[in-house]
């Protein structure tokens, strides 16, 4: 049976100081998370502007770079997964926190999870309920000013770069 895990984020936009996006497993026991901080957030944008990641300075470009950043940190979490144990084949419920825009997450976290972890996914986008493990935990970690919850992954700006950047 195909494990479910729940997708939200915490924050206005991904380039605040604090963003947080949270997988969480529907059963209470997986929960990981990642938060921007503004550096990292000062270095991305001033390195896209200098024309080193692939995505153009437009209103087109700027919002097909906040969805890579946005997969690319959910491939991340799943990576930090043990999968040994688990069913491949994985649910995936996504909050609408980028409406308009499903089928490019789709595209992007198909290429990141089935070709690089072999995760069979299938994707819905949903409204997560304010109960729900990912909604809670994307704000509680992006209040965490000590970031004392378990549960944070470490994702270097070289991992991120090695996506972003042009080929």
């Amino acid at each position: 049976m195909p494990k479910e895990f729940e997708i939200d984020v915490s924050g206005e936009d991904i380039f605040c100081h604090n963003y947080t996006v949270v997988v969480a497993d529907k059963n209470n026991g997986i929960i990981k998370g990642y938060k921007f901080n503004g550096d990292l957030i000062q270095i991305l944008k001033s390195r896209r502007g200098e024309g080193k990641y692939r995505y153009p300075l437009s209103k087109e470009g700027n919002a097909l770079f906040k969805i890579r950043l946005y997969c690319i940190i959910i491939y991340y979490l799943f990576r930090d997964i043990d999968f040994r144990d688990m069913d491949h084949e994985i649910k995936l419920e996504i909050c609408r926190d980028f409406q308009g825009h499903e089928q490019n997450i789709t595209s992007n976290l198909k290429s990141f999870l089935e070709e690089n972890l072999h995760l069979k996914i299938s994707t819905k986008y949903v409204k997560l309920p304010k109960d729900s493990n990912a909604d809670k935990y994307a704000y509680l970690m992006r209040k965490d000013t000590s970031n004392k919850i378990k549960g944070y992954v470490k994702i270097e700006l070289e991992d991120m770069e090695k996506y972003l950047k042009r080929k």
